[in-house]
């Protein structure tokens, strides 16, 4: 059954998660801050106020007015004026016994200051009081006033609780602007949050990503070569049972995740791959001394490179699947060689007897006889290796078909191989030399290959000659170069596995055009352990 999506998609979420943390934190932040303005809202008019208040009882006219030196009409165009330029709602002053001087309503002058909160400053003291007065309730600032040493009055500026709380409501407009301001912004950020993560997750969710790793990690566990995957600074991220199997193998134990690539193979180059984003395929390497067949490609994310893959194998299960496949594919050729051959003669038997031409087939019967003969005798007397007897028989049959004159050279000669694992390298160079060399005749006039084998001590020298064009001079060094190939794409592994088990052998692989024309390939190998073979 298909996996179901959850209710809240990952996006979803996001964006819940933080409309409810934006909302906490502006809510708590936002009444921690208005909380604090109001205080200092209240603060600030109770400063300006008292300061105002000073400053009044410190005029001369007011002095004066007080003390009977001037009118009192005098005053109250003072206090008026500092009262409008100042936005206070009144500015009184008074006498010691309370009487008001000024007022903002002038039929309230005269009367005795309302409130009851103005005992304190006849006694010469300064100070904040919140009470409700002619005009309704109020902040307001006392402060004495003094000619010398002598108090004769007092001053009273006051702010009425509306405006104190009209500027209190202002504060918390802004705050709830700036609140609503912060939310909006932050689902915006946690929208394009939610979208960046979601694009960069390939929008999958939590779940789905959990699912593909574990089929990653399975997969990556489960294939038969080792994989060992780098970030762009080269420190290994990704290591399977197989890459660490082969560590082991070669002689190397612990973790390998965290560690530089260099460090523990220097020679993965794996940093060319990071740099140049150019993948390698095919390349051969060693692990500590274990050879190896390996393939990097850089890993792209957006286009960018992010870090390199290796994948590599043992180049002995290689060489070993290699030759197994190439001896399958040359022991089948040569039964379809063999089966067509006898059923053509088959034919011209049957064609014979149907003509009654009894003679001619006792010719033909005993000319084909004689020559396989000739043949199967010549090669047993010359090689006395039952296996590379018969696998040279195969592929001369393979050639007759083929319209190809694949002979032994008279000299030639091979005795028993020592064991197994000797005869089967013989017949995988043979092989893969013969093939090159039938492929390489073409359809030209002139089709004919001829093989040599000599012992010599401990070695085999063998060469294969071919009639065909041969091979362009700057190509001959290429030849044996994995994957070069004259005839297409995916080819070029024949040559190039001859020539690395001849190399394991202790011998070398060598290609030469002829004057006459055509290609030899010789080689020598080392065959039998010591002494005379």
């Amino acid at each position: 059954m298909p996996r179901t999506r959850p209710v809240f998609q990952l996006r979803a979420r996001i964006n819940l998660l933080v409309c409810l943390i934006l909302a906490l934190v502006l809510l708590v932040t936002g009444l921690m801050v208005h909380w604090r303005m109001e205080q200092q809202t209240r603060e600030a008019l109770g400063e300006k106020a008292m300061l105002l208040s000073r400053l009044v009882s410190e005029a001369e006219v007011v002095r004066e007015g007080l003390g009977g030196g001037r009118p009192t009409a005098q005053v109250q165009d003072y206090a008026e004026q500092v009262r409008l330029e100042s936005g206070m709602d009144y500015v009184v002053v008074m006498d010691m016994q309370g009487l008001r001087l000024s007022h903002p309503n002038r039929s309230l002058i005269g009367a005795r200051f309302a409130g009851g909160d103005d005992a304190d400053v006849y006694r010469g003291r300064s100070y904040l009081s919140v009470a409700k007065g002619t005009l309704g309730v109020s902040l307001r600032a006392f402060t004495p006033v003094r000619v010398g040493d002598r108090q004769v009055g007092a001053v009273a500026v006051g702010i009425l609780q509306s405006g104190v709380d009209r500027a209190v409501v202002s504060i918390r407009k802004r705050i709830a602007l700036g609140g609503l301001i912060g939310f909006a912004a932050g689902i915006l950020g946690a929208m394009y949050l939610a979208g960046r993560i979601k694009r960069i997750l390939m929008g999958m969710e939590p779940q789905e990503i959990s699912t593909l790793l574990q089929q990653r990690n399975a997969m990556l566990h489960s294939v038969r070569e080792g994989i060992i995957g780098v970030n762009r600074e080269l420190v290994i991220t990704v290591v399977n049972e197989e890459a660490l199997r082969l560590f082991a193998l070669a002689g190397s134990h612990g973790a390998l995740v965290g560690r530089n690539v260099e460090d523990v193979l220097p020679s993965s180059r794996l940093r060319a791959v990071v740099e140049t984003g150019q993948a390698e395929y095919d390349q051969e390497g060693d692990i500590l001394g274990l050879k190896i067949l390996t393939n990097r490609v850089p890993v792209l994310v957006d286009g960018r490179i992010s870090g390199a893959v290796a994948t590599f194998r043992d180049k002995t299960e290689v060489n070993r699947l290699a030759e197994q496949l190439t001896g399958v594919r040359f022991y089948a050729d040569a039964l379809r060689a063999q089966t067509h051959e006898f059923m053509n003669k088959l034919h011209v038997i049957l064609g014979l007897v149907k003509l009654e031409e009894y003679g001619r087939l006792k010719t033909f019967i005993t000319d084909v006889a004689g020559r396989l003969d000739d043949e199967v005798g010549f090669v047993v007397q010359r090689i006395k290796d039952p296996v590379v007897a018969g696998f040279l028989l195969a592929r001369f049959s393979t050639a007759r078909e083929q319209n190809i004159l694949m002979r032994l050279d008279e000299e030639a000669f091979l005795p028993p191989c020592p064991e197994d694992a000797a005869s089967h390298d013989l017949v995988t160079v043979l092989g893969n030399l013969l093939e090159n060399a039938v492929e390489a005749i073409g359809e030209g006039s002139r089709r004919e290959i001829l093989v040599s084998l000599r012992p010599e001590e401990t070695f085999v020298h063998l060469s294969v000659t071919d009639s065909g064009p041969g091979l362009p001079e700057g190509l001959l060094d290429k030849a044996f170069t994995l994957g070069f190939s004259t005839k297409g794409e995916n080819r070029g592994f024949g040559l190039w596995q001859a020539a690395r088990t001849i190399e394991t052998r202790g011998g070398r692989l060598v290609g030469e055009n002829q004057e006459g024309g055509g290609a030899r390939f010789t080689a020598s190998l080392r065959l039998f352990p010591g002494g005379e073979p």
